[in-house]
C-alpha cells in the first residue's frame, strides 16, 4: 500500500503491510499518481491533459523512470508547440533533456525581437550572438559595386547610399524602442520613395533589389541553425531509455522457462 506525501499520517507498524501502514512516498502528488493512471490505463478526461499536468508527467517520469510517461508528455508538448512561447519550450528542453523539437522550436525564434526573448534564456542560449549579426549588417550597407549608366555623380552617389542606410535601414533595425526585423524594416525602407538624396532612382532601384534579396539576413538563418544544433549536443544530454518492468525482469534473467510452467 502506498500513499502520496502529506496524504496521511503513518501509523506505527510495518510500512506497506495495510491502508493503515501505507508507504508514503513525499515527492509524489495527487495530480502525479492520477495522471500517472491515465497513462497506464490510457484513460483521460474528456477535455485532456493541461500544460501543468504535462509537466508533471514529465517529473514524474523523471522520478519514477517511466518511459512511457515520458513519451506521452514529449509527444503532447510536440503536438501543442504553437501554442507555446519558444523559449517557454526551450526551458522545458533544458530542464527535462528533450532533444525532439529543440531546434525547429530554437529556429523559430528568429522571427523573434531580441528585447522578447528573457535576459536569462537569451544568455544561455547564446543570443548575443544573433544581437551582434544584427548590428553589423546594420552598421555595413550593401556595397554599391556599379553605377547606373544614368548616374552622373558616382561619388555623391555612393555617400549618399550609406548616409541613407545608416539614417533609415539601420535606425529600422536598431530602434531601441520597437527595433524590426527584417523584412519588417525592408518594408519601412522602400517606402522611403523618392527622399534618397543624391541617390540616382536608377542605383536605387538596383540596390533596392539586392536589399529585398536579404543575403546578409540568410547568414541568420544558416547561424541559428547551426546554433541551435550545437546547443543540443552541448545542454542536453537524453537519458538512457529506461526499461519497462517486464523488460527490467528479462534483463535480469528472471524469465521462467517453459519447462518450469508445467
Amino acid at each position: 500500500m502506498f500513499a502520496v506525501g502529506g496524504q496521511s499520517q503513518p501509523i506505527e507498524g510495518t510500512d506497506g503491510s495495510s491502508d493503515d501502514h501505507p508507504i508514503i512516498i513525499p515527492e509524489l502528488s495527487t495530480n502525479m499518481f492520477k495522471l500517472y493512471l491515465s497513462v497506464a490505463y490510457n484513460s483521460w478526461k474528456p477535455e485532456g491533459p493541461t500544460h501543468s499536468d504535462v509537466i508533471d508527467l514529465l517529473r514524474f517520469s523523471n522520478k519514477f523512470m517511466s518511459q512511457k510517461t515520458r513519451d506521452i508528455a514529449i509527444h503532447h508538448f510536440h503536438e501543442q508547440r504553437f501554442r507555446h512561447k519558444p523559449y517557454d519550450l526551450l526551458a522545458l528542453c533544458l530542464e527535462f533533456s528533450i532533444t525532439k523539437f529543440f531546434v525547429p522550436v530554437f529556429q523559430h525564434l528568429i522571427e523573434f525581437r531580441i528585447r522578447d526573448i528573457p535576459g536569462p534564456m537569451r544568455k544561455k542560449l547564446g543570443f548575443e550572438l544573433l544581437d551582434e549579426h544584427r548590428r553589423i549588417v546594420a552598421c555595413e550597407e550593401p556595397p554599391l559595386i556599379e553605377h547606373a549608366a544614368c548616374c552622373t555623380n558616382n561619388t555623391a552617389c555612393s555617400i549618399d547610399w550609406w548616409q541613407l542606410w545608416w539614417n533609415s535601414m539601420a535606425r529600422f533595425l536598431l530602434d531601441g524602442r520597437n527595433p524590426q526585423v527584417f523584412r519588417e524594416a525592408v518594408d519601412c525602407f522602400q517606402e522611403l520613395g523618392f527622399e534618397i538624396g543624391r541617390v540616382n532612382p536608377e542605383c536605387w532601384k538596383m540596390l533596392l533589389q539586392t536589399v529585398k534579396k536579404g543575403t546578409a539576413f540568410h547568414l541568420a538563418y544558416d547561424l541559428i541553425e547551426e546554433m541551435a544544433q550545437q546547443l543540443s549536443a552541448a545542454l542536453i544530454t537524453e537519458p538512457d531509455q529506461m526499461l519497462t518492468s517486464c523488460q527490467a525482469r528479462h534483463e535480469r534473467g528472471c524469465w521462467s522457462s517453459p519447462s518450469e510452467n508445467i
